[in-house]
């Protein structure tokens, strides 16, 4: 039986903040303590957007198809990424960056010329 999305977000995010107050914070935002997460959920293909309300979190959570695969991405690796000369520009958006996560590889691949970025040191990150 596949999980809800919203439960697995909501289960993602109590792992996240250690079970702390988690409270909605605008679109795809959550506040835990002091920080904002932007959450986004990908069943398969785990390719995701990066727009500018990511931009205005502390944190990019991408969850890759359940609540065990996610992935806590500060967000100076994710600006370094949106504004790469190179990034992958959405085709109906200019607005929007679109990357690509690998996670065999633990890989972001995120613009033209095969650019990677190794995220294995955020799989199954916690907030501190």
């Amino acid at each position: 039986m596949r999980k809800d999305t919203t439960i697995i977000k909501e289960i993602v995010l109590n792992k996240i903040s250690k079970g702390g107050k988690c409270t909605p914070n605008g679109k795809a935002k959550y506040s835990i303590g002091n920080k904002i997460v932007h959450v986004r959920y990908c069943s398969t293909g785990y390719r995701f957007n990066i727009n500018p309300n990511t931009l205005s979190a502390n944190y990019e959570m991408w969850i890759c198809g359940n609540e065990n695969d996610y992935y806590l991405i500060p967000i100076e690796i994710i600006k370094k990424m949106y504004h790469d000369s190179d990034a992958y520009i959405d085709k109906n958006h200019t607005e929007i960056r679109v990357v690509s996560v690998d996670t065999f590889k633990n890989q972001v691949q995120y613009a033209k010329g095969g650019k990677k970025v190794d995220i294995s040191p955020y799989f199954r990150n916690i907030l501190d």
